[in-house]
């Protein structure tokens, strides 16, 4: 990143701490107060779950509207933006948070790329969203981020807990517009990239019928969807995955995979859960007749 002051990430309206307000008013400076429009960004770049570290705000994971990208991300941009066809030397004009809108679709892009009248590229990152949390337990972001500051502080003795990590969502997310962006882009004559957490993408290889290791690209030929996998910790390790929309021939590897199930169930696994608990109802059907 640079120097600008964090906006909260993607949950902005949910963290952010009023200005004014204890027991944080007195640990920030009130610069932060008058650009955060009288609020603290709650700015909680990632998460831990279990053994991973989860990135919580996407600009943890990539930003491209920085002028001078952090160390982390620099060697990662670089794979972008030669992915997305640029050479060394050349103007990059970027815009963020673009709406595409008309009567038949209407979706925000992360970041529209483009090199004088070149048709534009899309790029887009996708990292975990976080449970609602509760607040009484102090684990919703607000509690949490107010917590982790304390402590980092000295005031608290104890490590806080975060809100969880919803992969489930994001997944559903990304299914519903990585196709269709890719597909938009493909018709312009450009291509769309998605910046994807490493741990994530295993999740979603996981979860469906995508088949991660048909579509890995060691030569980093781009396709008609374009992935690449990017970690947290090792900001130098990234993959690229890439492949058709559709399977041109059966058994080929296809990002429409992402709608199928990654294996059927055995049919006795639902009988026996259906043995197991109580039924809802019992009736017998009869059709009314006019």
């Amino acid at each position: 990143m640079d120097n600008r002051l964090c906006d909260g990430g993607g949950n902005r309206d949910m963290m952010r701490w009023p200005a004014k307000r204890e027991p944080l008013a007195l640990l920030f400076d009130s610069s932060v107060g008058r650009e955060g429009g009288g609020f603290i960004p709650c700015g909680v770049c990632s998460v831990e779950s279990g053994r991973e570290q989860w990135a919580a705000c996407p600009h943890r994971l990539f930003v491209l509207d920085a002028i001078n990208p952090s160390p982390q991300q620099r060697l990662l941009r670089n794979r972008v933006l030669k992915l997305a066809g640029f050479c060394e030397g050349e103007t990059v004009q970027v815009w963020s948070k673009v709406t595409l809108r008309d009567k038949y679709v209407n979706y925000r892009l992360d970041y529209v790329l483009r090199n004088g009248n070149a048709p534009p590229c899309i790029v887009e990152i996708m990292t975990a969203s976080t449970s609602g949390g509760n607040k009484a337990k102090r684990t919703d972001m607000k509690s949490a981020f107010c917590d982790a500051v304390l402590y980092a502080t000295g005031r608290l003795t104890e490590r806080c807990n975060s809100p969880g990590i919803n992969t489930r969502q994001v997944w559903a997310r990304m299914v519903s517009q990585i196709i269709v962006k890719s597909e938009i882009a493909n018709q312009w004559g450009g291509r769309a990239i998605w910046v994807v957490q490493d741990t994530l993408m295993s999740y979603i290889g996981a979860q469906t019928g995508l088949k991660l290791e048909k579509l890995r690209s060691a030569s980093w030929k781009a396709g008609e969807v374009n992935v690449i996998s990017a970690s947290l910790t090792s900001p130098s390790d990234f993959s690229l995955y890439s492949g058709p929309v559709h399977a041109r021939f059966p058994g080929d590897a296809c990002w429409t995979d992402l709608l199928r199930a990654p294996a059927i169930p055995q049919q006795e696994v639902l009988v026996k859960k259906l043995t197991d608990e109580t039924m809802a109802a019992h009736f017998t059907f009869q059709e009314d007749m006019p």
